[in-house]
């Protein structure tokens, strides 16, 4: 997406002669708008950045707007604090300062055009909630009027406008995830003249802003997020844990090793999708050249498989952004639920009585991971068991979720709900008990957690609380109703 200051077709081409003289000069002064791309490597937006503009500077916005929504938590607060910490760490490495701001994105930009007159802002293309949606089209008015060219790059497969069929040929044209990585830019174009930075926000600093998160301190129980940590996670996964992917990620413990943990990493761009398929691609090779066996090639390869569902789901928001609002099928708008709180906080807290949902959000709240088949599981006892609104269960569902990305979250949301109209239900309370006991019984004695062993294994934190809380009634449930 382009955004250009005229109306007009004489003067859009005043403008674009005036952008070629202008790039030809090397006189342009850019904003690389940070949002979730908190990264150097293979970043379009700092590439095409330093290769059109004079000066280059990076900029962030604490926004209010996103930061009250309801969506939003401490957790994903948190993770945006350390992946800009760690980018600013590397920013100035390179001797390039980073401007952190806070407060509206519009007023922001006014405050910073006056401040530092800059003709483009270089951003990634964000498929997110109706805050950052709304958001976007104020942005692209206000570009407009100010005549700033704003240039969106995509950071994934998913594809804006045309119907599903232009889609999949632009698609076969040019897929992103395929494309070649960019590397690490060399040398960096800071301002010549700096507007006012001011000091990096501390946390105490950020937390006291908004009332929400007052008091809040750093959760150690999270995964860190950050450029770093990306790298580490990913090389730790191809090298070393990955090999159990395959069944492992059914299993809500096991899944805390053999997952890859890369969702929070993707989810805030401090690492990009090319470069994980680019990673994959180069270790599934190494593996056949070697000809090493033992279940690495079917893990990674079922791993890749589940790396291409990820822009599927994002591109369902895409396509319709009012997801977060209403059903995909409306044949399911008037579906009547019940708006319990007492309910919703049982189901949040862990108390609703029923061990294995109890485990799972439990974990949830310490944490900020569960695996795929729980997510679905508890979604589907609220939804079903509890007779909950999957709307009413939205914000606070996003909020414990450290890798929230509001494509899959609103797409997995609805599909275990029952709203979408062409998925099967496949993940209950009862299937999920049978499943995990007959994979794990090895590990449990007479049938039941053993917390003792698991403390003095030194286990995560995680994963003793997952067996702490799955009490003997866990395989009590039986197989099928009594007559």
């Amino acid at each position: 997406m382009e955004v250009t200051g005229c109306l007009g077709r004489s003067c859009l081409l005043f403008q674009k002669v005036w952008w070629i003289s202008k790039r030809k000069e090397k006189k342009v002064k850019g904003i690389w708008w940070i949002k979730r791309d908190f990264r150097i490597s293979d970043n379009q937006c700092l590439a095409t950045g330093l290769d059109e503009c004079e000066e280059l500077l990076p900029f962030f916005c604490w926004e209010s707007g996103i930061l009250s929504h309801h969506d939003y938590s401490a957790f994903h607060l948190q993770a945006q604090w350390q992946a800009l910490n760690e980018l600013r760490k590397s920013l100035r490495v390179r001797g390039c300062p980073l401007l952190e701001e806070c407060g509206e994105v519009i007023k922001v930009l006014e405050d910073l055009c006056r401040r530092y007159r800059f003709e483009v802002l270089y951003s990634h293309q964000e498929t997110g909630n109706l805050v950052t949606y709304d958001r976007d089209l104020r942005v692209a008015e206000w570009c407009k009027d100010r005549g700033v060219r704003w240039r969106e790059f995509n950071a994934s497969s998913v594809l804006r406008g045309g119907n599903a069929d232009r889609r999949r040929v632009k698609l076969r044209q040019a897929d992103y995830r395929r494309q070649k990585t960019l590397s690490i830019p060399s040398k960096l174009k800071p301002p010549s003249q700096l507007p006012m930075l001011g000091k990096p926000w501390a946390w105490n600093e950020l937390v006291n802003v908004f009332a929400k998160f007052n008091g809040r301190s750093p959760m150690p129980s999270l995964q860190k997020v950050s450029e770093r940590e990306a790298w580490k996670t990913l090389e730790s996964f191809l090298h070393h844990r990955g090999q159990g992917y395959s069944g492992g990620i059914s299993s809500p413990n096991e899944a805390f090793t053999h997952g890859s943990r890369l969702s929070p990493h993707l989810a805030w761009g401090t690492m990009s999708l090319r470069t994980v398929f680019q990673e994959l691609d180069r270790r599934i090779l190494k593996l056949k050249e070697e000809k090493i066996r033992g279940g690495w090639l079917r893990s990674l390869r079922a791993f890749q498989s589940r790396l291409h569902w990820r822009d599927h789901f994002i591109q369902r928001l895409e396509a319709f952004p009012r997801l977060e609002e209403l059903p995909l099928n409306p044949a399911y708008q008037d579906i009547p639920y019940r708006e319990d709180h007492d309910l919703l906080q049982a189901w949040l807290s862990g108390h609703t009585g029923f061990p294995m949902v109890d485990a799972c959000m439990r974990c949830l709240s310490e944490t900020g991971f569960l695996n795929f088949r729980m997510r679905a599981m508890v979604v589907s006892f609220a939804c079903f068991g509890l007779h909950l609104s999957w709307r009413f269960i939205h914000p606070p569902l996003a909020q414990r979720f450290l890798d929230y990305e509001p494509g899959i979250h609103l797409s997995q949301l609805q599909m275990q709900a029952g709203v979408i109209g062409f998925n099967t239900l496949a993940y209950t309370v009862r299937k999920s008990n049978f499943s995990i006991r007959t994979r794990t019984e090895s590990s449990f004695e007479n049938g039941f957690p053993n917390y003792e062993t698991a403390r003095r294994s030194k286990l995560p934190r995680s994963k003793i609380i997952l067996s702490a809380v799955m009490t003997r009634q866990l395989f009590d449930f039986p197989a099928k109703r009594s007559t």
